[in-house]
């Protein structure tokens, strides 16, 4: 059976580690032999559990990849590592362990890979979909330090903090996601059954319809009318634009006018900022070069414009200029970047600065967004306002029109 342990040293250290043994009782005698002072101890299911039971477990098995996934798997592996157990038997058992059918078949033959004569950053560069080149650069790291176990699990705390801010931005987004959903179905709900209504009312009259009611229901007949055209039509636009994000162009231009944008550009630009700081603190804790470094986070910030630039500072780096005065000569990248790597460089502290620089802007990214949830509900409530008043004034003015011409031939009797 294999168990995992969590066990403290005479002198406080934690000690996290995989054994496997018969038992439990075996288990907890071994620890004690070495001194030490036993925490918590778990069994891994490691092989399914029957064939009733396995045909459940693989059904309830999902296909897609998430980062949780793979967050889970990068701490798994350093655990089993640290323990001492190989990677091929470590591969095994977490190939196992995911919850997801499709990973457990890539690290099925990523491990075949490596029995062929494949180091582990090569297996797993099969598969540049999942596996990033941040991926395989610190992989890389590991296997030529010797050192796999300790980057795995700086990149496990990497995965785990984009896991969190991931979850924190979905939370934010959801009231205003809820919100538009909301609004696009009340308004269909109007043009659809209620606006219909009226108009047949008002045909029965023999009165000429204000500009204003005309241009409403003039929109309710065309998007009845048309209301299969328009999804499609939808659908075509946003395949377009999908399809147009793949040049690249297209997306560099998109990536560069992006941050000029009111409320999002900002919030976008301290993303980019953030995910490009983690990376380099990772990367330079883990050993990389400070070129190699760059190269590689500069992919992770998911932005081409600022991914040109970035790699541009790379490559004037070779000649022997320093990292913060690149980044001084950059206007795209604030001061405060520039003068904190400055300090790093004087210190030789560059991961843990970059650390400090993305702890920073992961707050930054916070505050920026919970600002914008706040400007959103005015605005919403704004846009809501007009096209409520816009469709009430429309409806209603044809009603002062019946009632002052029923209010004349009263008085003409």
């Amino acid at each position: 059976m294999l168990y995992s342990y969590i066990a403290r040293t005479k002198e406080g250290e934690l000690i996290k580690g995989l054994e496997e043994l018969d038992s439990k009782e075996e288990l907890v005698k071994k620890l004690r032999a070495k001194n030490l002072f036993i925490i918590s101890i778990g069994q891994v299911e490691t092989k399914p559990q029957s064939l009733k039971f396995s045909f459940f477990r693989k059904r309830g098995k999902r296909d897609k990849i998430k980062v949780y996934d793979l967050a889970i798997f990068a701490r798994n592996l350093s655990l089993a590592l640290s323990s001492g157990m190989t990677l091929l038997k470590s591969l095994e058992i977490l190939s196992l362990q995911t919850e997801s059918k499709r990973f457990e078949n890539i690290l099925k033959r990523a491990t075949e890979f490596i029995k062929s004569g494949l180091s582990l950053s090569e297996a797993f560069s099969k598969y540049p979909d999942i596996f990033s080149s941040f991926w395989i650069g610190i992989i890389q790291v590991g296997e030529s330090s010797g050192n796999l176990p300790f980057v795995m699990e700086k990149l496990a705390d990497y995965l785990e903090i984009r896991v969190e801010f991931a979850r924190k931005i979905k939370t934010a987004l959801l009231y205003p996601i809820i919100i538009f959903c909301i609004i696009v179905i009340v308004m269909f709900i109007f043009f659809k059954f209620i606006l219909p209504k009226f108009i047949t009312i008002y045909k029965q009259f023999d009165i000429e319809l204000p500009f204003i009611t005309k241009i409403t229901f003039a929109i309710v007949e065309f998007v009845n009318k048309y209301i299969l055209f328009i999804i499609l039509g939808i659908f075509l636009v946003m395949y377009l634009i999908t399809r147009s994000l793949k040049k690249n162009k297209v997306k560099r231009f998109l990536d560069k006018v992006i941050f000029q944008f009111p409320l999002v550009g900002n919030l976008v630009f301290i993303n980019c900022l953030e995910r490009f700081t983690s990376s380099m603190s990772i990367l330079l804790e883990s050993g990389l070069g400070l070129v190699s470094t760059l190269e590689i986070a500069a992919a992770s910030t998911n932005n081409y414009f600022l991914q040109e630039i970035i790699l541009n500072i790379s490559n004037r780096i070779k000649s022997g200029t320093s990292l913060s005065n690149e980044f001084s000569k950059q206007e795209i990248f604030p001061p405060f970047i520039a003068e904190m790597t400055r300090v790093g460089e004087e210190t030789g502290t560059l991961p843990s600065i970059f650390n400090k620089i993305s702890t920073h802007y992961r707050k930054e990214v916070s505050t920026a967004l919970e600002r914008l949830v706040i400007a959103f509900e005015p605005i919403m409530i704004v846009f809501i306002g007009i096209v409520v008043g816009f469709i009430v004034i429309s409806l209603f003015l044809p009603l002062f029109q019946l009632s002052t011409l029923g209010g004349g031939k009263g008085l003409g009797m």
